[in-house]
């Protein structure tokens, strides 16, 4: 594993952790990122990745499905909770189901191996432009303000000026809320948003990314977030109260 980088030259490029139990295939992309205006920095397993982020706060993580014995889509909700960093699974397994379940429980992109360095660094990019604007903008800007949303980018601030990570499901669906309030959208609506597939009679994915926003938004109880419609689906009904 690199070490971190020093205290002393502080850099604002962003940081990108690669995260594969490939040793030369986890440097040769490390080195590609570095070359292309980012700071990377390497790790091998899940542990590695595990004392990185008790020590940094990475704007992205490319993280190999596969760790070991560890299956990493299905810890991406305890990682989600850890940091709120782009995170982009690279993987060369081509099953639907868990690219699916993957991207709901947190991940924000999938990249299919092989995949080359220059289309991971231009997904990279793709993915950090976006991301909410700069902590400092940030705090800057929206502390007292009341939340902060912007449909386009997919940032959520808190009105303390904290920033909210989402995964890409939860920004999908939020910003089709958002946009549409105070009417409600139905099922089928949401699922084409979020998924890109139609909604079928106990498919609970919509569901599932509701009740992760809700827990995010701080649910009901301080007057405010999403309601459902009995036999239409949900409607947005503004953020908490501060």
């Amino acid at each position: 594993m690199t070490p971190p980088a020093s205290d002393t030259a502080p850099s604002r490029d962003p940081l990108v952790v690669v995260v594969d139990d490939e040793v030369a295939w986890t440097e040769e992309l490390c080195r590609t990122v570095s070359h292309y205006g980012f700071r990377g920095r390497s790790g091998h397993s899940w542990e590695d990745l595990q004392r990185i982020l008790a020590e940094e706060a990475p704007d992205a993580i490319l993280l190999d499905q596969r760790l070991g014995r560890v299956d990493a889509v299905a810890r991406l909700p305890e990682l989600r909770q850890a940091t709120d960093a782009a995170i982009l699974v690279i993987t060369a397994n081509v099953s639907e189901v868990d690219r699916i379940l993957g991207l709901e429980s947190g991940a924000d992109d999938f990249l299919l191996k092989p995949i080359s360095g220059r289309e991971v660094v231009a997904r990279l990019r793709a993915r950090l432009r976006r991301r909410p604007e700069s902590h400092a903008a940030v705090q800057a800007g929206a502390a007292g303000q009341g939340w902060r949303f912007d449909p386009d980018s997919g940032g959520l601030w808190r009105p303390d000026g904290r920033g909210v990570p989402l995964s890409l499901t939860e920004m999908r669906l939020l910003a089709l809320l958002y946009q549409a309030r105070p009417q409600p959208v139905g099922r089928d609506a949401l699922s084409r948003a979020a998924f890109d597939r139609s909604w079928q009679a106990g498919d609970r994915a919509v569901d599932n990314g509701i009740l992760g926003l809700r827990r995010r938004l701080g649910g009901l109880q301080r007057g405010g977030a999403i309601r459902s419609i009995r036999g239409l689906g949900y409607v947005f009904t503004g953020f908490p109260e501060a």
